[in-house]
């Protein structure tokens, strides 16, 4: 439910906040009074689209918060919030949105920034705002099959579910099939081009880390005069100079080794320079070893170049180093096996794709037998809902349709018809017009839809225009029995809807310091039997229009809880 609802400098919106109580709640007002701006607030808190032209006039952005309670909050709405890594451990959600002047769009969810396309996913799963000629999901033909599904629950999930696996393993052998169903003169010339790239990794006879290797040894041949250098001039000053190191550490450590008895610190001294004349010697060795294992061969140059060479032309075609490349010959032999035994896949996947085939039809028929048999059930609810609703003439059928191919739900086309008159042809849903019938056709749907909806609220925005009488009380006791089990919210000029509701909201415009500015005020009993004797008989208020509000209240109250004993759970 909508627990708060903050707006600043929004339309003609100065600064409001609003405490919703759960159940229903009915904002009445004088037209233009900006019942509808608070609706359309709400609406671009669950994702709907912004626009600069909402800033009120003199300043520079507005802000919206909606504060949500939804302790059971939909799977896959959970799931959303998982992958933004949205908090959401105390049931509820806060929601934040500001537009500025220049454009600028910020929101956040418990304080994690969304795009407006991630928060309008995440909407459909908290409100429905459904206006007097917006059909939303429930007109749209391509909603219906989903909807009948949910009206299903686990029969038609379970069939469903099993629909789908057979649904993917049959695309799965499809598409192995595409892929390899080339053209012959195509099939040809890839074979033709796998085993050229087949022999030349082959005949290369490339090895991993080969190349880091050569490219070490042509740098030892490319600076050979300057290591052969190097290490001479190293000899000379270890052992071979007239007053080479070898032989004046030997001497040193010969001389300290007198007194080395005399004290620790003088022995250290001995050990210490004993240690480097055995360094020295070492050094020496290795460096007189590295010498003589010295050779320059420019034809070896020549050979490390040109082997260089073929592992960079293979690195180019075939991947960044010496594993890439063996790992492409690889997937090539494999691909080449295929290509060459081809048309005995072809047929094991044909003769496998039959055979699935065969298993798919049957799971599309039993979904579809359980549709229907859902569908004899959905017709049933809505007819009754109709019934309820003065319509008894009416009546609601799901026609289906079969598609021409299998897709992922099935091979169902399922579209809502309704007959408005007794002897009147079914026509598609979203094809009839008639303000009052779309009202209570809608509420109709919703009644029996919003539980699978798992909406945490749903806004009607006068979609009771175009009724009085007995059928506006139909309608005001239909919105409450779906304030039962979901909050509702609603904006009407009836009497008969306005006294059903739990809380009622006086929208109002009132000019401060020349500026038109919005206040709601939460009506207490007194103030209800006032607004609602306006409602029924418009400025002039006597003592007879607010005896028969106060009459209409009380019946209200006894109906509520006649409704709350026979259907609340």
């Amino acid at each position: 439910m909508l627990q708060n609802l903050t707006i600043e400098n929004f339309a003609i919106i100065d600064q409001l906040t609003i405490d919703f109580d759960d159940g229903m709640t009915v904002l009445t007002g004088e037209t233009g009074a900006g019942k509808s701006i608070i609706i359309d607030a709400v609406g671009l808190l669950v994702g709907g689209r912004g626009s600069t032209e909402f800033i009120r006039y003199g300043t520079d952005r507005f802000h919206l918060a909606g504060l949500f309670f939804m302790p059971t909050l939909d799977p896959q709405a959970k799931k959303l919030l998982d992958e933004w890594h949205v908090p959401f451990s105390d049931g509820q959600l806060l929601i934040r949105r500001d537009l500025e002047q220049n454009g600028r769009n910020t929101i956040k969810v418990n304080g994690v920034s969304l795009t407006v396309s991630a928060l309008k996913k995440l909407g459909r799963y908290i409100v429905d705002i459904h206006g007097q000629n917006e059909h939303q999901t429930l007109m749209d033909p391509k909603s219906h099959l989903h909807f009948l599904d949910q009206f299903g629950g686990s029969a038609i999930q379970e069939a469903l579910q099993q629909y789908q696996e057979e649904y993917q393993t049959y695309r799965q052998l499809q598409h192995q099939y595409q892929a390899i169903s080339l053209d012959d003169q195509a099939s040809a010339q890839r074979i033709d081009l796998l085993t050229f790239q087949i022999d030349e990794i082959d005949q290369s006879q490339v090895v991993v880390g080969e190349e880091d290797e050569l490219t070490n040894e042509r740098e030892q041949l490319q600076n050979y005069q300057q290591i052969v250098e190097a290490l001479t001039t190293a000899m000379e000053g270890l052992t071979q100079g007239s007053s080479n190191a070898y032989d004046l550490i030997g001497g040193l450590a010969t001389s300290l080794s007198h007194i080395a008895t005399l004290d620790n610190q003088y022995d250290e001294f001995y050990q210490t320079a004993e240690s480097i004349y055995y360094t020295i010697e070492g050094l020496s060795s290795d460096v007189n070893q590295a010498l003589d294992q010295l050779s320059y061969d420019p034809n070896r140059l020549n050979a490390i170049e040109d082997r260089l060479a073929v592992i960079q032309n293979l690195k180019r075609k075939y991947g960044e180093d010496e594993a890439e490349i063996l790992a492409y010959a690889e997937q090539a032999r494999q691909e080449l096996d295929e290509l060459t035994h081809q048309e005995s896949r072809q047929e094991e996947l044909r003769q496998a794709m039959a055979k699935q085939g065969k298993h798919l039809k049957a799971a599309a028929r039993t979904l579809h037998q359980i549709r229907l048999e859902q569908a004899e059930q959905l017709n049933e609810a809505v007819d009754q809902q109709l019934n309820e609703l003065s319509m008894q003439k009416a009546h609601f059928q799901v026609h289906f349709e079969e598609r021409r191919h299998f897709q992922s739900d099935g091979k169902d086309d399922v579209t809502f018809y309704l007959s408005t008159n007794q002897g009147e042809p079914f026509k598609p849903l979203h094809k009839i017009a008639s303000g009052g019938e779309m009202s209570r056709i809608m509420l109709a749907m919703k009644a029996i839809f919003q539980q699978t909806q798992g909406v945490t609220a749903i806004i009607f925005d006068e979609v009771d225009t175009g009724v009085s009488g007995r059928v506006a009380q139909a309608i005001a006791n239909k919105m409450y029995r779906i304030s039962l089990s979901t909050q509702v919210l609603c904006i009407s000029h009836l009497p008969q809807v306005a006294a059903m509701a739990n809380q009622q909201l006086l929208i109002q415009k009132q000019e401060t310091n020349g500026r038109t500015r919005t206040d709601v005020s939460v009506l207490d009993t007194t103030g209800r039997i006032d607004q609602i004797a306006r409602m029924s008989s418009g400025e002039t208020i006597t003592s007879a229009t607010k005896a028969a509000a106060e009459e209409q209240l009380a019946i209200a109250a006894t109906e509520r809880q006649q409704l709350a004993e026979t259907y609340k759970k």
